[in-house]
C-alpha cells in the first residue's frame, strides 16, 4: 500500500485530472421575436448541416436565465451551457416584454437591462451581426458621397414649414425611425409612408414628432436588394401604395431578379461595404434606369419576396453566411482562441 504523501501526490499529476464539467456546445444564437419566422428555415438548414442553434426572443424575456461572465465566452441560458459563435440581433426589441410585476419602474429597468444584456451577449460572441445602422439622412450623405442617386429629404417637425423646399407636386411622408412603435408588449401601431400633395403639408398649433419629407420619383421600378455576405439576391417589386408591403402585402408584385442591374449591384456594394454590413435589405427606385438609392435596413425580412415567388435563395445564403462564420469562429475556438 503506498504511503499518504505518494497517495496524495496523484493530485498534482494532470494526467489524473478528468475535467467532467459540461462542455459548452458552440453554437449560432439568435436574438429576435417569436413571430420572426423568416429565422425558422434557417435553423433548419443549420441544423441539417450539424450546426446547433438557441434562440432569445423579445417576447419570454421575463422568463429567461441568462448567465455570463467577464473571463470568457461560455454562457448559460435557461440553464443550456453554449459558446455563441456568431450572435446575430434582428427584430430583438425588449419593448416586447411583459414584467411579472405591474410596477412601471420594474418592467423599466426588466427592458433597459435586457438591452445591456444583448449588447454583453454580441460583444462575446465570435462575430456579432447587429441591427445598429446610421439615421436616414445620414444613409443619404453617405450615398450621395458614395455616388449614388437619393431624393431631396428633409427631416422636420413641421411639414408645412418645407414646402417650397421641393419643386415637384408630390412628396412621401414617412417615420423618421421605425415604421411601428410598441406601446403596449405585443401590440405593434404602424406607422406607413404616405404620398401627399405637396399643397397638402399642413400643420398644427404645436410641432408634431419629426417626420421624414422625401421628393416623390417617377420610377419605371422599384427594387428590394438583399446583400447577403457579399452576394446579391434583387427582387422587382410592385404596390399600389408605400404601405401595401405591411398593410396590403397580398396586393404586392414580386418578381425575382437573375441578377440586380450592374448600376444598382455597384451601389448596393459601395453602400455595404461603406457601412460594413454583413447583412442587408436595400431599398432603389429605378428611375430613366438610373438607380435612386432610398434606405438600407440592415434586419429587413425576406420570407415575403420568397413566398410570393416560391424560391428561397435569401434563405440559403443567410444561413450559408451563419454556417460559414461559425466555422471560423469554431476553429477559433478549437485553437484555443477566444
Amino acid at each position: 500500500m503506498p504511503d499518504v504523501p505518494s497517495f496524495l501526490a496523484q493530485l498534482d499529476d494532470p494526467a489524473l485530472v478528468f475535467d467532467v464539467r459540461p462542455v459548452p456546445d458552440p453554437c449560432v444564437l439568435l436574438l429576435s421575436r417569436a413571430c420572426d419566422t423568416d429565422l425558422d428555415p434557417v435553423v433548419r438548414l443549420l441544423a441539417g448541416a450539424g450546426i446547433r442553434t438557441a434562440r432569445l426572443n423579445a417576447e419570454e424575456l421575463a422568463a429567461t436565465s441568462l448567465t455570463l461572465g467577464a473571463d470568457g465566452r461560455a454562457v448559460r441560458l435557461n440553464g443550456r451551457p453554449l459558446t455563441p459563435t456568431v450572435t446575430w440581433i434582428r427584430h430583438f426589441a425588449p419593448s416586447a416584454a411583459t414584467a411579472d410585476a405591474p410596477d412601471p419602474a420594474r418592467s423599466a429597468f426588466l427592458r433597459d437591462s435586457w438591452r445591456r444584456a444583448a449588447d454583453e451577449l454580441a460583444a462575446l460572441s465570435g462575430t456579432a451581426i447587429r441591427s445598429d445602422r446610421p439615421g436616414p439622412l445620414s444613409q443619404l450623405r453617405l450615398a450621395r458621397r458614395c455616388g449614388v442617386a437619393v431624393p431631396h429629404t428633409v427631416l422636420t417637425t413641421d411639414p408645412h414649414l418645407v414646402r417650397e423646399a421641393f419643386e415637384g407636386p408630390r412628396v412621401v411622408v414617412k417615420a423618421a425611425h421605425h415604421h411601428f412603435v410598441e406601446p403596449v408588449p405585443g401590440r405593434l401601431h404602424g406607422i406607413f409612408p404616405t404620398v401627399l400633395d405637396r399643397a397638402d403639408l399642413s400643420g398644427g398649433p404645436r410641432p408634431g414628432p419629426p417626420v421624414l419629407v422625401q421628393e416623390y420619383v417617377e420610377h419605371e421600378a422599384e427594387l428590394r436588394v438583399y446583400f447577403v455576405a457579399g452576394r446579391l439576391h434583387a427582387f422587382e417589386v410592385g404596390k399600389a401604395d408605400p404601405a401595401d408591403p405591411w398593410a396590403a402585402p397580398e396586393r404586392l408584385e414580386v418578381r425575382p431578379l437573375p441578377s440586380p442591374p450592374p448600376r444598382v449591384a455597384a451601389a448596393t456594394r459601395a453602400l455595404a461595404g461603406a457601412m460594413d454590413l454583413r447583412y442587408g435589405a436595400f431599398d432603389f427606385l429605378l428611375s430613366a434606369g438610373r438607380p435612386v438609392f432610398l434606405e438600407v435596413n440592415p434586419d429587413g425580412d425576406w420570407r415575403w419576396a420568397e413566398r410570393r415567388t416560391g424560391g428561397t435563395p435569401v434563405t440559403a445564403a443567410v444561413a450559408a453566411m451563419l454556417a460559414d462564420l461559425h466555422r471560423a469562429a469554431a476553429r477559433d475556438l478549437r485553437g484555443g482562441g477566444g
